[in-house]
């Protein structure tokens, strides 16, 4: 059986630009605002469509989908109704960033990973809504000399999987690359160019260029993190870490960065949860 993984954002989506940012705010936590509801989901409803049709005109048989935008907020922001039948998504608690939880719901080889609706990471140029893991206050997450964003996450959480294509912000393209050099990077839109089109527009870019990278899998290769693992987080101005009595890990603050070491990236990510609980903002 052919089973891929999509993990979907939505700051990358198409049809969200800056004018319109509003309709990446979720209404369960802006609860006046009504652009996310009104327009936003489908934007994202969208590019997740074209990715699956196209997954499945391919012969793919099973796709596992991670809504991961705002992770911790029940609603879904794709509207899975509008989804094809053989697409099941991972059973996470209001959608949280439970990585080993997601990873082992499915097969041990999937057939490959899709990213889609991806952002650039915190201070990269020409992109829309960069940040690294839910930030501000974090600048930047390293692990083993990786800069590592929502991408990289994600991806590294599938390390050993073929990683197919990346559909998002054209900025978003260059962390997708430093996983794997071979992966298919679909642009829905361009800040450098001013280039903003419609869903309407892009739904068949994205479709016709994730048959493509399907159809050059064999060339495809799989970010790889597997083994012993050093990591560290470094804050953006006007935050610090406030150092805990006592860790459980091996590790040591420095003000604004912090540094850690785990058994696999797997244990990785879950300590980066620990740490990212002693920030606190400078008076």
């Amino acid at each position: 059986m052919k089973q891929i993984i999509v993990v979907a954002d939505m700051e990358g989506a198409s049809g969200i630009f800056d004018y319109n940012k509003e309709a990446c705010y979720p209404e369960e936590l802006y609860k006046k605002k009504t652009l996310w509801r009104d327009y936003g989901r489908g934007c994202i409803t969208s590019d997740v469509l074209a990715v699956c049709n196209a997954a499945n005109d391919f012969g793919i048989d099973e796709i596992l989908l991670y809504d991961a935008h705002f992770a911790g907020c029940s609603e879904y922001n794709i509207m899975l109704e509008k989804l094809p039948g053989n697409v099941r998504v991972f059973d996470v608690p209001n959608r949280e960033f439970y990585w080993r939880r997601i990873r082992g719901q499915a097969m041990w080889k999937p057939y490959g990973i899709i990213t889609v609706g991806q952002h650039a990471r915190f201070g990269e140029q020409n992109a829309y809504f960069p940040h690294t893991v839910q930030t501000p206050p974090i600048k930047a997450f390293w692990v083993n000399g990786k800069n590592v964003g929502e991408i990289g996450n994600a991806v590294l959480s599938f390390h050993g999987t073929p990683y197919i294509a990346n559909v998002g912000c054209a900025a978003s393209h260059k962390e997708a690359k430093e996983l794997s050099s071979e992966v298919t990077c679909v642009s829905v839109k361009d800040k450098l160019r001013n280039w903003e089109p419609s869903i309407k527009e892009t739904y068949p870019i994205i479709y016709d260029g994730v048959i493509q990278a399907f159809k050059e899998y064999e060339n495809k290769t799989a970010a790889e993190m597997s083994g012993y693992c050093q990591c560290s987080m470094e804050l953006v101005d006007n935050f610090h870490f406030t150092i805990p009595d006592h860790i459980s890990w091996k590790g040591e603050f420095k003000d604004n960065v912090a540094f850690w070491e785990a058994p696999s990236f797997e244990i990785a990510l879950e300590l980066f949860e620990e740490v990212r609980a002693c920030i606190d903002a400078d008076q």
